[in-house]
């Protein structure tokens, strides 16, 4: 993961996230549609990380491999477990909030400054959808009158 371009990384973790509820939707069969249009969203925001933007496109700092790293290892240790264990619709909105209040999309102009407007405005675009993510994830939590853990 370390010689990556970090824009690399920052497609791979949407794809991981994509993953994550698609399992999601296959566990809770009752909530399947809730969980494959979560999955069908983040699969439309790798596909906003465009290619051409490298790591020329960025500045790093001195932090932002490790906080993807981190993000991105959280992510596949849920998918592991997902894949292993059955899982409420409870805990997995749970999960998904942690993720979505990630500092990876919650925080990335912190994790690295954009040089080409293009990666500004797409980064502009995936925080406004990660806060529709969060919006309907907490109104899925309220609607069922399940707790938030984190």
């Amino acid at each position: 993961m370390d010689n990556k371009p970090i824009i690399t990384l920052f497609k791979e973790n949407e794809l991981n996230i994509s993953k994550l509820y698609s399992l999601y939707a296959q566990k809770i069969k009752e909530k399947k549609d809730f969980w494959n249009k979560l999955s069908d969203d983040e699969k439309q925001h790798s596909q906003l990380i465009i290619d051409e933007n490298t790591n020329d496109s960025i500045i790093e700092n001195s932090f932002s491999r490790g906080i993807i790293n981190y993000v991105m290892d959280f992510v596949i240790k849920e998918i592991e477990y997902t894949k292993k264990n059955n899982i409420k619709h409870e805990e997995a909105l749970n999960k998904a909030l942690r993720i979505e209040h990630s500092i990876l999309e919650k925080k990335c102009f912190d994790i690295f400054t954009p040089i080409d407007n293009n990666l500004k405005n797409m980064l502009i675009k995936l925080n406004s959808e990660t806060e529709y993510h969060i919006k309907i994830i907490l109104k899925e939590i309220k609607k069922n009158g399940f707790l938030i853990n984190n």
